[in-house]
């Protein structure tokens, strides 16, 4: 019984209140989206792309309704109302309106799902944390297969040194840039694909060709550096963005060209035609399970007036961290400094859902620009290291993640060891004046407590 109030659908004479369910719902959904488009997305050319993308990729089966968004739903309408930030209010948002849309007007195309996704700060947060330790990879490896050619190169961090020419590996070469320009070519290439044949691909195998594409990304932008190294092309050169569209194209757009067809071909379910237009127009749009719809539609507008920063989610034992001889502040912006004579910390709490924010996000926006970055060992600590550089300034900076007890550079080490209950982490941040004071400093910096 309980499932029948629940699936059915307001007719006959009830044709006005499903009207205004409709409306309701769509007007609660789009107050969130303009909201979000406000405060938590970035107006860049991925965004820009996507939207100008988004009509072609997004394909309505109408009249072949589908539950398949209900129970993530379900999920991340709980994980939001446990965690009132703006990404999880974003993911529940988006599971919620393709829901509704699926319950009103038919099944939409998955690739406008996955496109959704790459245009939000959600994939930015994803390819910070995964970019760095990348360039620091393809450094090294870049630097290997000179050395095995014949030609004495070395990497140190993202610095390739040849000849005695240094090159740094920015994140333009290896960062979210290149990357989510792949994807979104990817998907662009899927959706066109299936507009030309009757296939349609599952969610299983975009997301194969998604990790793909990633792996063509590595090739892509191994390629292009060992050119810049050998050709000593500077990055202020219109030769750098040349060979960056050079090699975007060969070693990721033809290859997907191919092997989307190729794909399709071989594991594309046949799409099924739908009820003719003609039959489904002689019945009004009707919406499946309102009584769902109007909870999703509650649970949003509770989270979208209890908004909380992420400062305020991850602060709440700041009061309690101590570091033994350093005078203590704490930053509006949830950041805890620590400082004395020659040396600066700082310390920010980074619960294990947290986006990437490292030193060089922090002071990048400060103007400074971070050089010869490299993974290293002080004092049996693995750290990041860099040097800040604002002009005739200079600061020598290092950083790691440390709850106490483990100290550790690898994001997967600490976000897990932090997912299973351990102690709060804090991403610690020591400057200095001087390289030879860094090295003190770190060496002479107790726990953290």
């Amino acid at each position: 019984m309980l499932s029948r109030i629940f699936k059915a659908p307001f007719t006959g004479c009830a044709w006005g209140s499903s009207r205004l369910l409709i409306n309701g719902c769509c007007l609660v959904y789009l107050v969130i989206a303009i909201k979000l488009l406000s405060i938590y997305f970035l107006w860049n050319a991925d965004l820009l792309m996507g939207i100008a993308l988004a009509p072609y990729i997004c394909r309505v089966k109408h009249g072949e309704h589908s539950m398949r968004y209900f129970l993530p739903s379900v999920i991340f309408g709980v994980i939001a109302l446990i965690f009132p930030v703006k990404t999880t209010l974003f993911v529940a948002l988006l599971f919620a309106v393709l829901l509704f849309f699926e319950n009103f007007k038919g099944k939409v195309s998955l690739v406008l799902f996955f496109l959704l996704l790459l245009v939000s700060p959600l994939f930015i947060y994803i390819s910070n944390a995964i970019s760095f330790p990348i360039r620091i990879w393809l450094s090294e490896v870049v630097a290997g297969i000179l050395s095995m050619g014949g030609i004495a190169a070395h990497a140190s961090g993202n610095i390739i040194e040849l000849n005695g020419a240094e090159f740094s590996v920015d994140q333009a070469c290896a960062g979210l840039h290149m990357l989510s320009m792949s994807f979104i070519i990817c998907l662009f290439i899927i959706a066109h694909c299936q507009r030309q044949t009757i296939k349609r691909l599952g969610f299983i195998e975009i997301a194969l060709l998604l990790a793909l594409t990633f792996l063509l990304n590595i090739v892509a932008n191994l390629c292009r550096i060992m050119l810049l190294v050998l050709f000593k092309i500077p990055a202020a050169s219109v030769l750098h963005d040349v060979t960056g569209v050079i090699c975007l194209l060969v070693y990721v757009i033809l290859p997907l060209l191919w092997l989307s067809n190729f794909y399709l071909k071989r594991s594309a379910k046949i799409e099924k035609h739908p009820r003719q237009k003609q039959l489904v127009r002689l019945v009004p749009d009707e919406v499946r399970y309102p009584f769902i719809h109007l909870l999703f539609a509650g649970v949003l507008i509770v989270i979208a007036c209890n908004l909380k920063s992420m400062d305020e989610l991850s602060n709440k034992g700041a009061d309690a961290v101590t570091l033994s001889g350093y005078k203590k502040q704490l930053l509006e912006s949830g950041v805890i400094k620590f400082d004395k004579p020659g040396q600066l910390v700082y310390l920010k709490p980074t619960p294990f859902y947290g986006p990437e924010h490292n030193p060089m996000i922090c002071w990048q926006g400060s103007g400074y620009n971070f050089t010869r970055i490299r993974k290293q060992a002080i004092a049996g600590r693995e750290v990041y290291s860099g040097i800040l550089a604002k002009g005739a300034d200079k600061i020598y900076s290092a950083w790691w993640f440390d709850n106490g007890s483990l100290k550790t550079v690898s994001q997967l080490e600490w976000r897990w060891t932090a997912a299973q209950g351990s102690k709060p982490f804090y991403l610690v941040n020591v400057n200095a004046s001087s390289e030879a004071g860094l090295l003190k400093a770190v060496a002479d910096l107790p726990g953290v407590r």
